[in-house]
Formats: structure tokens, C-alpha cells, sequence
């Protein structure tokens, strides 16, 4: 009698643990237009956001399927920031992809600066900085992109930075910068801090660990230091 008691207490307390993560995780669906800002939603339609979200909060994940539009005044004082927000080591940079994003949005990212932990898959415009940890697709910037792993297409007028790149980064005043990247380079300088595959074009181009073509007024790699164009293919 007591192992039934036992089994009956038991199927019990996993019983309710089980009710208690389904309400935890129910999401809640809202249409046409919803915001950014309510935990646990998914969005079919447009999403309004005001200012950025809590990243890391495990309690709330909020995705976007169709247009996310987001107008934060204080967007200009972004490039104040004392240092960059890109993870510095590889520790931390595994450490932010495995964690966990309070926002994904999937189609059209809108903003007047976005400085958050997101993942957006489609096209990403904004009007002065774009800092995410995934971006799948196209991501402009009016200043600059500021990426963690970006898949696709990087254009930030002032300069564009990942931690870890696949596909074309061009920029018009400032560079390009990654610490990880394969594809195509292109601005005043562009620099590859640890691995690259693939050209660069601009002015002053250097990389470590390179496999490709340099073109430009100089251009270093571990092989050599060279004017006008530059290669390396083998180690």
C-alpha cells in the first residue's frame, strides 16, 4: 500500500511540474500589430518597440514575423559607447551565441538604432548603429554594423565589425573589421585579426592566418608585406 501512496505522490509532483513549465512556455499570438516589449509573443504583422529589451532575461522571447519598427530617441548617442560592444575572446563570444536572445525577427528590421542581443533573419535597416548577435541576410547601418555571427550582406557607411563573418562587407569611411571571416572585404581598410578566407580590397588591407587576395595601396599578411596587390594561399 505504501509503494502505491508513493507512485500516486510522485506522478503527482512531476504531473504538476509538467502543468507548471506548459504555462511557463505558453506564448501568446497577436495580429496585425503588437509590441516588442510583452514577453513570451509572437507577432504576425507589424511589432512596435520603443527602446531596447532586457537581453539575456530568460523569462521572455519575443518574435517578429513580418515588420519590426523600432524608434528610440536616444539612438544618436550609441557610438559614445566607450569600446566596442563585439566579444573580445572567443570565451565570451561562445559563451553570448549560446545564451540565451530576447528578440528574433524574421523579415523587415526598421530602426533608428538597434542595440540589442536579437537574431534577425532577413533585412536590417538602420539609421545610426546596428549592433545584434545574429544577422542572416542584409544588414545597413547609417554609422555603423556592430555583428556577433553575420551571414550575407554588411554595409555600414561608417565601418562595419563582426566577431565571426560569412559573405560581403563594404564600407565608406571608417573599415572593416573581424576577428573570423570568409567572403569579400571592401573600404578604406579592412582588417582580419585571426582567420580569413577570401579579397580585400581598400586602401590598407592586413589579415592573420589569410588564404587569398589582397588589393590595395598596402596590404600585409603573415607571408608578406606588399604594395598594389598581395596573395597567399598556402601557410
Amino acid at each position: 500500500m505504501k509503494n502505491y501512496i508513493l507512485i500516486a505522490f510522485t506522478f503527482l509532483v512531476s504531473f504538476q511540474g509538467f502543468c507548471q513549465n506548459e504555462i511557463e512556455e505558453k506564448r501568446n499570438l497577436r495580429f496585425p500589430v503588437w509590441i516588442t516589449h510583452s514577453k513570451n509573443t509572437d507577432i504576425l504583422g507589424l511589432s512596435l518597440g520603443a527602446f531596447p529589451t532586457d537581453y539575456g532575461n530568460d523569462n521572455r522571447l519575443t518574435r517578429t514575423f513580418g515588420v519590426r519598427l523600432e524608434v528610440f530617441p536616444l539612438s544618436f548617442f550609441y557610438f559614445l559607447a566607450p569600446k566596442t560592444p563585439i566579444s573580445n575572446n572567443e570565451e565570451t563570444y561562445q559563451s553570448f551565441m549560446n545564451g540565451h536572445t530576447t528578440q528574433q525577427i524574421y523579415g523587415l528590421n526598421l530602426s533608428t538604432g538597434t542595440f540589442e542581443g536579437i537574431d534577425a533573419y532577413g533585412v536590417s535597416v538602420t539609421g545610426f548603429m546596428h549592433y545584434s548577435r545574429k544577422n542572416n541576410g542584409i544588414s545597413i547601418a547609417g554609422m555603423s554594423n556592430s555583428i556577433e555571427r553575420a551571414n550575407g550582406i554588411i554595409i555600414g557607411f561608417g565601418g562595419n565589425e563582426v566577431f565571426q563573418g560569412n559573405g560581403i562587407m563594404l564600407a565608406s569611411v571608417w573599415g572593416n573589421g573581424a576577428m573570423r571571416f570568409n567572403g569579400v572585404q571592401i573600404s578604406v581598410e579592412n582588417v582580419i585579426f585571426e582567420k580569413g578566407r577570401g579579397v580585400q580590397i581598400g586602401f590598407f588591407n592586413r589579415a592573420k592566418n589569410f588564404r587569398g587576395i589582397q588589393l590595395g595601396l598596402w596590404n600585409k599578411n603573415d607571408k608578406r608585406s606588399f604594395p598594389i596587390i598581395n596573395w597567399q594561399f598556402k601557410s
